[in-house]
């Protein structure tokens, strides 16, 4: 029998990584892959804050034989400003809740997320997917000390940028990027790779509504994730109408590729020097088609959402 797909998960939970971390995991055998690793960022919180989050999830989902490295705790180059994110996800990343969960603490690794990055992607050489659902400082760090690594992925999915220059954090960027724009121009213009992007125009384009989250998926709470996302998003997002989990919209994806109805691929670049545009995905679209980034515009949401159900089943 031939070997699972092996994947490794870069996060910065974050709800809506933690959707994504928690469906991942629960497609492994149904999409035939393995999740070998998760590296933490820092992003929606600090890093430390992020590892603390991702133990607290894999122990309640019982899916602590997966390790667990932290990562970068700052960007490549400081920002001027520093983001209050708060108000989307608390400051400790999940509402800044006590969930009352003594956490286990085996997954947690020694090595660092970049040292643990070049040396999966050397070990599982062609057979890794990568998913970047955080800044994507770790993965740039990780192409400087081992160059060519990049090469050696077999496919790079990253939730990040936009597609026609909205943003979400200033008027022209989104969040993950416009947090370390260096890392993801690092990571988009240095060296190759297959790259699936979901950006932040789709995101939007597929908000759904909250009244579905709460009372249909949310519904069953005797899952102790379930418990712990219904209070995290009854707390952030009661008055928000419609729920946008980022980062699951691209875990989907990749664990269910039917669920993308429309995608187009690009030459891309991230702008770093513009004062108004400073974290900006840029598409070359005079070469529509053509490039090594697939852009994804459009998911089947009927599909999203029979895969979310299924993920809380």
């Amino acid at each position: 029998m031939s070997q699972p797909r092996k994947v490794i998960i870069d996060l910065d939970v974050g709800t809506d990584d933690a959707w994504a971390l928690w469906m991942l995991l629960k497609g492994e055998k149904l999409s035939g892959y393995e999740v070998i690793g998760i590296t933490c960022v820092n992003g929606n919180t600090t890093v430390d804050n992020v590892v603390e989050n991702t133990l607290t999830l894999l122990t309640a989902m019982g899916r602590t034989d997966v390790p667990v490295f932290r990562g970068a705790q700052e960007p490549l180059i400081l920002p001027a400003e520093k983001k209050d994110v708060s108000n989307f996800h608390g400051v400790n990343g999940l509402g800044d809740i006590q969930f009352g969960i003594e956490i286990n603490r085996t997954p947690f690794q020694e090595e660092h997320a970049v040292d643990a990055l070049k040396r999966l992607v050397t070990l599982h050489k062609g057979q890794i997917d990568l998913i970047f659902i955080g800044p994507l400082t770790n993965l740039a760090l990780a192409m400087k000390l081992q160059p060519g690594l990049l090469k050696e992925v077999n496919h790079l999915y990253i939730m990040g940028g936009n597609r026609h220059g909205v943003g979400n954090v200033t008027w022209s960027a989104e969040f993950n990027f416009h947090t370390d724009p260096e890392a993801a121009q690092i990571v988009l213009h240095k060296e190759y790779c297959p790259v699936t992007i979901v950006p932040w125009e789709t995101c939007q384009k597929h908000g759904i509504p909250m009244q579905w989250r709460m009372e249909v998926l949310g519904k069953n709470e005797t899952h102790p994730v379930l418990r712990i996302l219904n209070g995290v998003e009854q707390k952030l997002y009661s008055k928000r109408t419609h729920w946008m989990p980022c980062d699951a919209y691209l875990v989907a994806a990749y664990v269910v590729p039917a669920c993308v109805e429309k995608a187009q691929r690009y030459s891309v670049d991230v702008e770093l020097h513009g004062a108004l545009t400073r974290g900006q995905m840029i598409l070359n679209h005079h070469q529509q088609g053509e490039g090594h980034v697939n852009i994804i515009d459009d998911i089947n949401e009927k599909q999203f959402k029979d895969l979310c159900l299924k993920t809380v089943a």
